[in-house]
């Protein structure tokens, strides 16, 4: 991905924090998945159109999935796979399969895949104190494998941005499940399923 594709995709993210932090704590996680494809006025795709485009999570179902969005992205990027069927009743009752099903098969001409994102809520420890402090991440994964984290403790006036262009290999389990469905929905060849 270009820079600038780069600090859009930045941007939309913070974008997405900010919301977050608007509506306030304790709301239901938020499943993202961002795309973008040429601008209907750019000569010859010149510039680019970003969305998002937010997916719910029934945060009352999820907890079906033991460890929360750990679990639930394997088991999504497993029913979006070529070889998987779509209809896994845990999956559907926490979030709209078909819909992602549908965009993934959209027709556009030149949309393409830029990110799955996560926005959720958590609690950190510092070790030093331990004491417990609530915090908001938003996390994703873009198509070359470069991991997102924008995180914000609880009261604090802003976020903190990290990009990371290296593959990392202590990376939470959210952000691997992300670069695995990243993965899977870029592979080459790959069918796009359709909902049942």
């Amino acid at each position: 991905m270009s820079f600038h594709a780069v600090h859009t995709l930045t941007g939309c993210l913070l974008r997405i924090e900010a919301s977050a932090d608007l509506l306030g704590w304790g709301r239901p996680p938020l499943l993202l998945l961002v795309q973008d494809r040429p601008a209907p006025a750019a000569p010859h795709g010149t510039a680019r159109q970003m969305r998002a485009v937010h997916l719910p999570l029934n945060d009352t179902r999820m907890g079906r999935y033991r460890a929360g969005l750990a679990d639930l992205l394997p088991d999504l990027t497993a029913a979006l796979d070529i070889n998987q069927p779509v209809a896994r009743p845990t999956l559907a009752a926490c979030v709209d399969v078909g819909l992602i099903t549908d965009l993934l098969a959209d027709s556009t001409p030149g949309l393409r895949l830029l990110a799955w994102a996560v926005c959720y809520e958590d609690v950190l420890v510092q070790s030093d104190e331990d004491v417990l402090h609530e915090i908001r991440r938003v996390e994703a994964v873009d198509a070359d494998r470069r991991g997102y984290r924008i995180t914000r403790l609880r009261g604090e006036p802003h976020p903190v941005v990290r990009v990371n262009d290296q593959a990392d290999h202590d990376a939470a389990a959210t952000r691997a499940a992300l670069a695995r469905l990243v993965q899977t929905i870029s592979r080459p060849g790959r069918i796009t399923p359709t909902a049942s």
